[in-house]
């Protein structure tokens, strides 16, 4: 049979390929940034686009600097957060369907978020009251409600005495409803919230701007480093939990490291849109499906994960916010809705392979 034509003799791809390949998903996210900051509820000419950038204090500048920039990097970082989280759980849990919101931390924020609702800024003076005129309360007790889960997940993980990575995710499903239940409870006593809290779990970048963005990038950069220097312990973990022992891989520490640099990651994604679902899931699934498994180290897979998952929001914010503009949906909304038949295929398929989970 002879080769295709776009091999070389060694029968692997020419090098032009193999850079284009290599560099397309980075044209894509730069595309999709394009995309976000000329499409709204007022259009903006690319030539327009590039004219305000050089010139902020036109009105199309002031629309660009004071919204749609510091909202295309809220979604940017999100996505790319909530992605390579997601990688860093499939890896370490060997489970294609693992991603962090199976541990509960998504439903600790969305209670953080309500404590502060119902509570208000007004009941904490001092220095805490001095940051809620930076950021919204909501914003930091959902970061530290999320980050306090992950914490709790761990010190679970260290005291279980059979140190199964399968005890780790009962128990965090376990504490999502606890979580989801007692959220329940608070929303049914206190109505009133109900609609700002309910836009809030679908997941919006309604309204959010620089200073969330100032507030996040320190814990989102701490968490992408600690995942990405976790990486190669990672790749050892595809033996299995017994050879990767046996290779030298302390279990326990790698365990807690990937549920605290998640749960950080988690934390600033939802201090930023709040609760967006299925990207953690579908964004390492697609990195997979386009580049195989077979020289996708851990690396190359939390990388190219964070790219995917940062062009997943990006155009899911974009879609929300011409849907039904002047309105718009949330964006996690858009995210539920693909995310939700991706997964279901993914047992189907999961099923067909190997008798499923």
């Amino acid at each position: 049979m002879k080769k295709s034509s776009i091999e070389n003799k060694s029968g692997s791809f020419p090098p032009t390929l193999i850079v284009l390949k290599a560099a397309l998903p980075f044209l894509v996210l730069f595309a999709s940034v394009c995309v976000s900051l000329a499409l709204g509820s007022k259009n903006i000419p690319l030539g327009e686009l590039f004219a305000s950038i050089r010139d902020p204090s036109s009105t199309t500048g002031t629309i660009l600097f004071s919204l749609r920039i510091p909202r295309t990097l809220l979604a940017l970082v999100s996505g790319w957060l909530l992605a390579s989280s997601g990688a860093c759980f499939q890896m370490f849990f060997r489970n294609s369907l693992a991603e962090p919101g199976i541990i509960g931390i998504s439903s600790a924020a969305t209670l953080g978020a309500i404590f502060s609702t119902v509570l208000g800024s007004a009941v904490f003076p001092g220095a805490i009251a001095v940051l809620f005129k930076i950021i919204s309360p909501m914003n930091v007790f959902a970061f530290f409600a999320a980050l306090i889960s992950g914490f709790l997940i761990s010190f679970i993980g260290s005291k279980s005495r059979s140190h199964s990575n399968m005890t780790i995710l009962l128990c965090g499903t376990a504490l999502g409803t606890f979580y989801a239940s007692v959220s329940s409870i608070i929303l049914l006593t206190q109505s009133q919230y109900l609609h700002g809290i309910y836009t809030w779990i679908l997941g919006s970048f309604n309204g959010r701007g620089w200073n969330e963005l100032v507030f996040i990038l320190l814990p989102s950069v701490v968490a992408c480093t600690i995942m990405f220097l976790s990486a190669n312990r990672l790749d050892v973990m595809n033996s299995g939990e017994e050879t990767a022992g046996y290779l030298g891989v302390n279990i326990r520490s790698l365990r807690a490291i990937v549920l605290i640099s998640a749960s950080l990651a988690v934390s600033a994604s939802v201090c930023a849109g709040g609760t967006i679902n299925f990207v953690g899931l579908i964004a390492p699934h697609l990195v997979r499906k386009l580049y195989g498994t077979v020289k996708l180290n851990a690396k190359k897979l939390i990388l190219l994960s964070g790219v995917f998952g940062s062009i997943l929001v990006l155009l899911s914010d974009t879609l929300a916010r011409l849907v039904i503009r002047p309105s718009e949906l949330p964006a996690g909304l858009i995210t539920s809705l693909f995310g939700a038949p991706f997964f279901i295929s993914l047992l189907f398929k999961k099923k067909d392979n190997d008798g499923g989970y």
